[in-house]
């Protein structure tokens, strides 16, 4: 694949992520009547331009990640290369960046929250792509490779 392609397929990930997020955050700050960035809240300081434009940040990087999962290992080491390639993402873009280093216990909770998710995410993309494999071992039927070496009676 072309370094172009590449590009074109990481930016065009990175911007589905990006809405996606922006929905789920929209979603919950209307639900919490917060959407109002200047007003604060909770949900609503997360509809500012300088927190949408780390979010994107966070997609960007998470869909260059997506690019380990074309690598020839198995999957549990793609795996584990993505998640701790993850993890240094999210803490680069949502604890170094906005400057939350000075509360060690809100950084380790932070980044537990974030490993749970990861893993449950994780899991249940690992259960649907076994289950398309499986689909697609059963869809083939068997062909007798050795007609020819039957024997006659």
């Amino acid at each position: 694949m072309s370094i172009a392609k590449t590009l074109r397929q990481v930016l065009y990930s990175a911007c589905l992520y990006f809405t996606a997020a922006e929905f789920v955050l929209l979603a919950i700050a209307a639900i919490y009547q917060q959407t109002n960035p200047e007003a604060g809240g909770t949900a609503g300081m997360f509809l500012s331009l300088g927190s949408s434009a780390l979010i994107f940040l966070a997609c960007l990087l998470m869909s260059a990640l997506n690019l380990v999962f074309r690598l020839d290992y198995s999957i549990s080491v793609r795996m584990l290369i993505h998640f701790f390639g993850s993890l240094v993402a999210y803490a680069i873009v949502f604890i170094i960046i906005p400057g939350v280093l000075t509360d060690v216990a809100q950084v380790i909770v932070r980044i537990i929250i974030f490993a749970a998710v990861y893993l449950i995410i994780a899991f249940i993309a690992l259960i649907i792509a076994s289950l398309r494999k499986n689909k697609r071992t059963e869809s083939f039927e068997y062909e007798s490779q050795f007609d020819g070496f039957s024997r006659k009676k």
